[in-house]
């Protein structure tokens, strides 16, 4: 919990402290419209299931060429995808994660690299189940609460103008954090991605597509 304050406390007083460097316009509000529709539309290919992720953007300009600030949230509910080789067979999971942005537009083409911070609070619960020949199988229930997991996120994106206020936004991302607390791997960790097999270090990444809209 004190990592989570000092992190909070420190992109809070960055963001108050730049607040006079930002231009007024243009603003755009984003959302994410992929990430969670996989896991509906191919449940048994995919490695989520059932799994709802709502993740809302702020971007603006700042003072600087062809530098930009992006703010973003998430939050994310579902279920892993059901193995049936390992004891545990699969994990629901559930979490919250804030991350900022700091991008450098190209000069010639509509696109932008981008580096910043990401934290994320997440929880866990799922089923042991041990078999046993003898005596029976051994069925039992785990929490894993309170997790929270900080890192760096960088990313590679190439905006699409659709009309005057619409845009889509294609993003490449990749993803590098550190557990503070936590006794089970996760198979995915809300904000971070896919994370099967890993600890206390998380590495991750993927593709995704934004849709953002210009307010001024």
């Amino acid at each position: 919990m004190r990592a989570l304050i000092i992190l909070v406390v420190m992109n809070l007083t960055w963001i108050n402290g730049s607040a006079q460097k930002i231009y007024s316009t243009p603003v755009y509000l984003g959302l994410d419209i992929v990430k969670g529709i996989p896991s509906y539309i191919l449940p048994d290919q995919y490695f989520i299931r059932k799994t709802v992720i709502i993740e809302p953007y702020v971007r603006f300009n700042t003072q600087k060429t062809r530098r930009s600030m992006l703010i973003g949230a998430g939050f994310a509910s579902g279920n892993s995808k059901t193995d049936t080789a390992l004891q545990i067979s699969n994990q629901k999971f559930q979490g919250v994660y804030f991350k900022v942005g700091f991008e450098k537009k190209n000069r010639t083409r509509p696109m932008s690299i981008g580096i910043g911070p990401i934290l994320s609070i997440a929880g866990f619960k799922g089923n042991y189940h041990f078999k046993g020949a003898t005596f029976g199988d051994y069925n039992a229930t785990f929490y894993d609460k309170k997790n929270i997991a900080f890192g760096a996120e960088g990313y590679m994106t190439y905006d699409l103008p659709l009309n005057k206020k619409f845009s889509l936004r294609f993003l490449a991302r990749s993803v590098i954090a550190m557990r503070t607390r936590g006794t089970i791997s996760p198979d995915y960790y809300p904000g971070i991605g896919h994370t099967r097999y890993m600890q206390k270090f998380l590495v991750s990444g993927g593709f995704t597509t934004q849709l953002f809209f210009r307010c001024k």
